[in-house]
């Protein structure tokens, strides 16, 4: 009788425990919405549920209500719209983030006037004697009132007690009088006697004119803020925020051959304390060979960790600089001696024995052929269209290479770089000239493609600028630059979920769909309805990154 008992009892609580389910109500439900999923068939919702980090369901508001429970947070969005978090496929947010606060961004900018008043501005914020960075990402040609040089005179009346350094790409600037008497020049210096006079500009008076080059540039760069790691953490921490308010929530930095391991130890920490609010997946550049010197990169990758369990920080491969005598530019194209060529296809093959994604930056068509020669002599042996090999920039590339591409299963990350400068950057910009990238063609021919801007220093940081250039093909001074243009639903895709694919993350990240991340972006507008010039100028209510708002308010 009790081994009959005993048995009853243990069925009666296995039945009870058959009842009970996992709890499936939500923590917070966002209704009455227009949800853009950014899915395969670009549905949209009204509303979506999100339980931890993760979206629970999307549907109807009927249906994601009913996942509504006792602690679940219910908010009517009143028509607004929600739309995946914005990705950015190349990027080099770390080694700005040292610099932060004294950084002063002018990305979307499009007034002269309004500059110098947020010069001004930045000045009172930071107090007198404090330096104001601009990092780059800016040119005078997007200034539709005044698009020469800014001046000594501009700078020194806009913040007349600080050191003012505006940088144009890498070797270039504009800066005041405070600026330079950081390095010990005064208005009595007679610059013609100076080791670096050829780096500074003077007017017919031999005074200088506020724009400075390489050298000088350089010398002033080394008096900027010497921070200490916790200073700079919490400089990261505000970088990643003010991206997060522009609705960026991932990013690729590309590092390139400026990061040491100040920038990543500062990002593993926040990492680590579970303080990261933008996800960062890094690429390693590899060490500077000399031809002959190639085969030991085996031995340096295998004491480099990739693919970590993060899901904010985490090296998912080698790039953008393989080997330096190939990085090329627009004008430029890669170094092609034998020598060269066969550093390069070593380097890339034991990327690809190690099983490795590799991100590889190239401009120029010569370029890209050459480097495709090489992948077609690896992929001979080793399949590397498992391993999402891409090229970054694109610039050049025709309709002939992308297919090339193609075949290798590569990716082809496009940015929107030329969007500052125009049709070219003038000769007081060293005559540089971005190309524009094919997007139309990148997207018609059915690759894997994606956008992002290669901010910090080269282009500006603003992934609605970009969307808005993708869309019109205009500068933004306003010229029209190509008739490479998508639609709004094509580029939306293009900086979601398909550079989803350039993370390995694309089950993650890029759409709002059930068991993705919960990364969202609130707006007031209707990206899909509104005047086409402004979604340049759109700005998120809310950015939500891992089911938490980490930028505005719901």
């Amino acid at each position: 009788m009790k081994k009959v008992s005993a048995l009853f009892i243990t069925g009666f609580i296995l039945l009870l425990g058959g009842c009970f389910q996992p709890d499936e109500s939500a923590d917070l439900i966002l209704h009455n919405a227009k949800v853009l999923t950014v899915d395969n068939n670009f549905s949209v919702a009204e509303a979506v549920a999100i339980k931890g980090d993760r979206i629970l369901a999307v549907g109807s508001n009927d249906d994601i209500l009913s996942h509504a429970g006792a602690s679940t947070r219910k908010v009517d969005m009143a028509g607004k719209t929600l739309m995946p978090g914005l990705i950015d496929n190349h990027a080099h947010i770390m080694r700005s983030s040292k610099q932060w606060r004294n950084t002063l961004r002018l990305d979307g900018v499009t007034s002269r006037a309004t500059a110098l008043k947020m010069i001004s501005d930045k000045a009172r914020e930071l107090g007198e004697g404090e330096w104001i960075i601009n990092d780059g990402g800016f040119s005078p040609t997007q200034f539709i009132d005044n698009d020469s040089p800014l001046t000594l005179k501009e700078l020194d009346k806009a913040a007349p007690n600080n050191p003012v350094l505006l940088q144009h790409l890498f070797s270039m600037a504009f800066v005041n009088s405070k600026a330079f008497l950081e390095i010990g020049i005064d208005e009595d210096t007679d610059i013609a006697w100076l080791e670096i006079a050829n780096d500074i500009d003077i007017d017919q008076d031999e005074k200088p004119t506020g724009v400075v080059r390489s050298a000088a540039l350089r010398r002033m760069q080394a008096k900027f803020n010497d921070y200490g790691f916790e200073q700079h953490t919490k400089h990261a921490l505000k970088l990643n925020q003010d991206l997060n308010a522009l609705g960026l929530t991932s990013v690729i930095d590309a590092t390139g051959g400026q990061i040491g391991t100040p920038e990543i130890d500062v990002y593993s920490k926040l990492d680590q304390e579970n303080n990261l609010t933008l996800r960062v997946f890094h690429l390693l550049p590899a060490p500077a060979y000399e031809p002959g010197e190639t085969e030991q990169f085996k031995d340096f990758l295998k004491g480099v960790a990739f693919l970590n369990d993060s899901d904010y920080f985490q090296r998912i491969g080698v790039g953008e600089r393989l080997y330096t005598p190939v990085h090329d530019s627009i004008s430029q194209p890669a170094a092609d001696s034998d020598e060269h060529k066969n550093a390069f296809k070593s380097l890339a093959r034991q990327t690809a024995e190690a099983g490795l994604h590799l991100h590889q930056h190239t401009t120029h068509i010569k370029s890209i052929n050459q480097l495709l020669d090489a992948y077609d002599e690896i992929a001979k042996d080793i399949d590397i269209s498992k391993l999402r090999w891409a090229f970054t920039h694109v610039d050049g590339i025709d309709k002939q290479a992308i297919e090339r591409a193609k075949k290798h299963g590569m990716m082809l990350a496009a940015q929107s770089r030329r969007l500052i400068g125009g049709s070219k950057f003038k000769h007081f910009l060293s005559l540089i000239d971005f190309g524009n990238p094919p997007v139309k063609d990148l997207n018609d021919s059915g690759i894997k493609w994606g956008l992002g801007t290669d901010t910090m220093t080269v282009a500006q940081m603003n992934p609605f600028n970009t969307l808005w250039w993708a869309i019109t093909g205009k500068a933004l001074n306003g010229e029209q630059l190509t008739d490479q243009m998508v639609n709004r639903k094509e580029a939306l895709i293009a900086h979601t979920r398909d550079n989803a694919w350039f993370m390995l993350r694309e089950n993650d990240l890029g759409s709002i769909e059930k068991n993705k991340f919960a990364d969202i972006l609130v707006l007031e507008e209707d990206y899909m309805k509104i005047d086409v010039d402004q979604i340049k100028n759109i700005k998120p209510l809310a950015t939500i990154v891992g089911g938490k708002v980490v930028s505005g308010s719901l």
